[in-house]
């Protein structure tokens, strides 16, 4: 009897042991499934990010990646690593605006804002761009975002997003530069950072001796030109020869012939091109064809006086007209090139305020209205040319600012009284 208990409960032990074994291997295969899984996981969610072939995988960190993959990046906080500096507000009206940012390095400074899908870069006070973004500015986290084409266009660089396996490239105009010249073995090219923004369509300004060509592997525009400047927005060269200015594109056709004494960029959104020919002017557009002959005294107004007007190109007044002098007085025309108001103005805005702790006006911009001077007196004309005013009694206009809040108010004066010309225009149904 005990023979058989101990029989027994041996074989209890032995039916036992294949159960304890089966579970154990099946609690390692979990254990090592969810192993694999956290490994497969990691190493999913983490970029692979390169600046200029070096590591910088800490920019993971500010990078903002959505649930659809699509990468975001804080303006502000990438701006030291391409060696701009950064600033909150207005490039032009410094403030602590947090609904605008800037950065800027040592030639060119770009401006976003929020909610806007506008990007305006400034090389000078009167030298403006503005490049359309695939996105509009949004606000996360107390932060500016923007996407890959508005970094690429505000700081300069290559910048390529690999979403499916988790890779960022990005290289400095600097860099791919100093790579492409090393590679081609070139000794002398364009130092004009305008002109280095060519190598981001793999070209490259050349010179020898005095002389200038295009190069790739091979030459695009033969070294033979005594000046050569790339035109970023439509990636087209102005070149001169033996005083004589053109425009030719990066497959060498031309663009506008080789005839004009001078060529010069009026309106980058718009792609026209003032043109001067025995001293006299007109324009171009981007696709080369003239729409407005050299015929005229001046193209476009002085706008320094203006600033606090917010205008910032003299050549399109109220972006939809050119002011154009001829034999003295203007007129204007649109940007198709058609006639829109005779030359019969003696002058355009209103230059001298006339009252204290007040600035001079050329347009209402809620209004789209245009500020003309005939005869020493003031009218308002729309775009279509009409004017708004019955006769010619204003005497002089001139907008305050709101120094809290940066609003413009604006006035005008005759016969002794001032009226608030916005309240004026409301009044008479505009």
């Amino acid at each position: 009897m005990e023979l058989y208990n101990e029989s027994y409960q041996q074989n209890q032990k032995n039916s036992k042991l294949p159960m304890i074994i089966g579970i154990s291997i099946a609690i390692l295969l979990i254990i090592t499934i969810a192993i694999i899984y956290m490994i497969v996981y990691i190493s999913g969610t983490v970029v692979e990010i390169k600046l200029n072939g070096v590591d910088a995988s800490n920019l993971e960190e500010i990078f903002y990646i959505d649930e659809n993959q699509n990468l975001y990046i804080p303006i502000r906080k990438v701006a030291k690593y391409f060696n701009y500096e950064d600033y909150s507000g207005d490039y032009k009206y410094k403030s602590e605006d947090q609904s605008k940012c800037y950065v800027k390095n040592e030639t060119e400074t770009a401006m976003f804002t929020l909610d806007s899908n506008m990007l305006v870069k400034t090389r000078g006070d009167s030298d403006y761009e503005y490049l359309e973004l695939d996105q509009k500015v949004f606000e996360k986290d107390g932060e500016l975002y923007t996407t890959i084409d508005g970094i690429k266009k505000a700081y300069n660089v290559e910048f390529m997003y690999d979403a499916q396996n988790k890779k960022i490239n990005i290289y400095t105009m600097e860099y791919l530069i100093t790579y492409y010249t090393t590679r081609l073995g070139i000794q002398d090219y364009s130092t004009v950072f305008s002109d280095q923004k060519a190598i981001f369509e793999n070209m490259l300004i050349i010179k020898q001796g005095n002389q200038y060509g295009v190069i790739t592997s091979s030459p695009i525009l033969e070294t033979k030109y005594d000046s050569i400047k790339y035109l970023p927005n439509t990636k087209d060269f102005l070149v001169m020869s033996n005083g004589k200015y053109g425009i030719l594109s990066k497959d060498a056709s031309t663009k506008i012939k080789m005839a004009y004494d001078e060529i010069k960029i009026m309106d980058n959104e718009n792609g026209l091109f003032l043109i001067k020919e025995n001293n006299l002017y007109g324009v171009a557009n981007k696709d080369g064809r003239v729409i407005i002959e050299p015929e005229y005294q001046q193209i476009g107004i002085d706008v320094g006086r203006y600033s606090q007007n917010g205008i910032e190109s003299g050549y399109i007044v109220a972006d939809e007209l050119i002011p154009i002098k001829s034999n003295g007085l203007w007129g204007f025309f649109n940007l198709e090139g058609q006639k829109i108001v005779d030359f019969q103005y003696t002058g355009i805005g209103c230059s001298s305020a006339k009252v204290s702790n007040a600035y001079p006006v050329l347009i209402i911009p809620s209004y789209k209205i245009i500020v003309v001077e005939k005869d020493n007196f003031y009218n308002l004309i729309r775009t279509n040319g009409k004017e708004i005013l019955q006769s010619n009694v204003v005497d002089s206009l001139y907008l305050r600012k709101n120094a809290s809040t940066g609003e413009n108010t604006y006035f005008m004066t005759y016969n002794g009284t001032v009226d608030n010309i916005e309240e004026r225009l409301s009044k008479l149904g505009m």
